[in-house]
């Protein structure tokens, strides 16, 4: 067997019916998750993305999950595992990539596949999620713990290194902050368009929970025991409150650690007032929050913490700190407390008053579960099935030549920009005083008789061609506008506005079809093709021209090389595609055969500088601006 297919082991689909009035107001997808970690329902992380995977099946899509424990070489590589999950996953969605219309990726596993994503277009579109950027909890120093010469040089490198790749390269960002949304962008520059944040979800079935109001209520921590977590501001505000109150008591739950070991960070004399559980199983959850206690998350760095949401649909008081995810739900005041991060007296204070404030607690446990109701995972899971049904539209990014500079943001409509270039040119060529002297260059072709013009634009070519009595000249454009400006500055009145790649003319029309710098601009240029081929005579002929797409390839410009290899580059924002001679000869129909194919233009597009012509012949393929092809229909090939 392949050793990288035994890296990766099945994966299991399962597909939820869903309500009729669902399935018909939503496209059912195919969606992957795929995530570095077990999932756990009793961690974080795996619980977040199991219970979105659960919500979207129930709405009728097609989920699976790809996590550590799916992946052997990720159980058995140790540290290695941060390379080798990534490299595994990657390939198993592109063996399988008809399978699914998206992947959503953790934000550390996702290089491996953003990268392929950009050499294959055929690998489905790129969702990265991230639980908290891994780059903004590093420069805020949030894990709050001694980083070693080792961790220094070797975290950027391993981990935030293939994180921030995943985050620049994705075709959608998904954070859970405002915090990380507006770092994202400021760091990477990642367009706002591409960046989308999107709330946690909590279980419906914590809404049912009741508590009754104590005297003395506890302090409940829920999370990992660890120092980003404010794990010793709650220690130490714990030891300072039972010096007034010395029946306080406090819960840890879901530590992850060892009971002896959490409670050492206590003080000797308040250890047997914490109660540790290091993990909560979910059925579990209902009645350790169905009592009288205060939330209490400290937090250095969150993305947005589901134990929080869980207490606020609980209905207990919150106190957490001021930052990411936590301002995004928790209004001071109003349902929770915030407090600044680190300042232990302030937290302090917040817990003193809302312990000897019983109307407060039960004021702000209910704002906070009002608040929550519009948190489930059901309602996560609507948002995230807009957002996916967007992402399956998406194309690799493409750069295109913008003032001057290559780009892949376009500041304007292609359509309304294409329209302005070519009424702009139109008007040079009324006023030079040989504004058809471009057209000589086809003399040499003698074309004459009857002709259609595709993609006419305002329709100087088909002006230039009616100079000749003899000839019958028709030029269709779907531009009405172009047409009549066309109408206006030349004279031509067989302007027809139309589809070029469903005409409205008989077979064996016309003795030439020309289709100057049309074919670059149509998502289905075959369609085009096989029109041309239907309504020429037998012994017609084709003009084609079309921008050289190999004139990228410069070594000289390695960004430029590298783009080009991935077909990522085109002239103009209007294009959709551009080709090659090779790729133009692959697409002409049955029926067509070619009759010359040069190279034109300059070199490298560089005008008036160095003549396509005065190269030798084996670069020309390489570096010439355009390609120009000529086709005919042979008599034999009659319809």
């Amino acid at each position: 067997m392949n050793q990288t297919a035994a890296m990766v082991a099945p994966v299991t689909a399962v597909r939820a019916e869903p309500p009729p009035a669902t399935r018909a107001a939503t496209r059912l997808l195919r969606i992957l998750f795929v995530a570095g970690f077990s999932g756990d329902l009793r961690t974080g992380a795996g619980n977040a993305v199991l219970s979105l995977a659960s919500a979207l099946r129930r709405r009728g899509h097609t989920v699976e999950t790809l996590l550590r424990e799916d992946v052997s070489a990720a159980l058995s590589s140790g540290r290695l595992a941060r390379f080798a999950f990534p490299v595994a996953a990657a390939r198993r969605v592109a063996r399988n990539a008809v399978k699914y219309d998206v992947v959503v990726i953790h934000e550390p596993s996702g290089m491996a596949y953003t990268f392929a994503r950009k050499w294959n277009a055929a690998l489905p579109p790129c969702v990265v999620m991230s639980h908290g950027v891994e780059q903004h909890c590093w420069d805020l120093g949030a894990e709050k713990a001694r980083r070693t010469l080792k961790t220094k040089v070797v975290h950027p490198i391993t981990e935030l290194a293939q994180a921030n790749y995943s985050l620049c390269h994705a075709d959608a960002v998904v954070c859970l902050s405002s915090d990380d949304a507006r770092y994202i962008e400021r760091r990477w520059e990642v367009p706002s368009a591409r960046i989308h944040r999107m709330n946690n979800g909590v279980d419906a079935d914590l809404f049912r929970v009741e508590w009754a109001p104590m005297a003395e209520p506890r302090l409940l921590f829920a999370g990992s025991w660890i120092p980003r977590k404010g794990t010793r501001e709650f220690s130490a505000v714990f030891s300072e409150l039972r010096q007034s109150r010395p029946g306080l008591r406090a819960a840890v739950l879901g530590s992850g650690t060892p009971v002896d070991v959490v409670r050492e960070d206590f003080a000797p004399a308040d250890r047997s007032a914490v109660d540790v559980l290091p993990s909560v199983c979910r059925e579990e959850l209902p009645l350790l929050l169905g009592l009288d206690q205060i939330y209490v998350l400290p937090s250095h760095f969150e993305g947005m913490p589901l134990t929080l949401l869980e207490a606020m649909a609980a209905g207990l008081p919150c106190v957490t700190t001021n930052i990411c995810g936590m301002r995004d739900v928790i209004t001071h005041g109003v349902n929770g407390l915030l407090v600044p991060p680190g300042d232990a007296a302030a937290l302090a204070r917040s817990l003193s008053d809302l312990i000897g404030s019983a109307p407060t607690r039960v004021r702000l446990g209910s704002a906070a579960r009002d608040a929550a109701r519009g948190l489930t995972w059901d309602a996560a899971a609507e948002k995230w099935e807009t957002l996916l049904a967007e992402a399956t539209e998406k194309q690799p990014r493409r750069f295109v030549l913008q003032e001057g500079r290559w780009s892949d943001e376009l500041r304007e409509d292609p359509g309304e920009r294409l329209a302005g270039v070519l009424v702009k040119l139109s008007e040079e060529l009324q006023q030079a005083p040989n504004g058809f002297r471009e057209m000589e260059q086809w003399d040499d072709l003698h074309i004459a008789g009857r002709i259609l013009d595709l993609g006419c634009g305002t329709g100087w070519k088909a002006a230039y061609f009616q100079r000749e009595p003899s000839n019958s000249v028709i030029a269709v454009d779907r531009d009405a506008r172009l047409l009549e400006f066309g109408r206006k500055t030349f004279g031509v009145e067989s302007l027809v506005e139309g589809d070029a790649c469903a005409l409205a003319f008989p077979s064996a029309t016309f003795d030439w079809v020309l289709a100057v710098e049309v074919i670059e601009h149509l998502a289905r240029p075959d369609l085009l093709l096989r029109e041309v081929h239907r309504v020429l005579r037998p012994g017609g002929k084709l003009l084609l021209t079309t921008p050289n797409r190999l004139q990228y390839l410069r070594p000289w410009h390695p960004r430029w090389f590298y783009r080009a290899m991935l077909r990522r580059m085109v002239l103009e924002p209007s294009h959709v595609r551009e080709f090659t001679a090779r790729e133009l000869e692959q697409i002409l129909p049955p029926g067509l055969e070619v009759d010359r194919l040069h190279y034109r233009g300059t070199l490298c597009g560089r005008p008036v500088r160095i003549n396509i012509d005065s190269i030798p012949q084996p670069f020309r393929r390489w570096w010439a601006q355009g390609i120009e092809l000529v086709a005919r229909k042979p008599i034999s090939g009659a319809a």
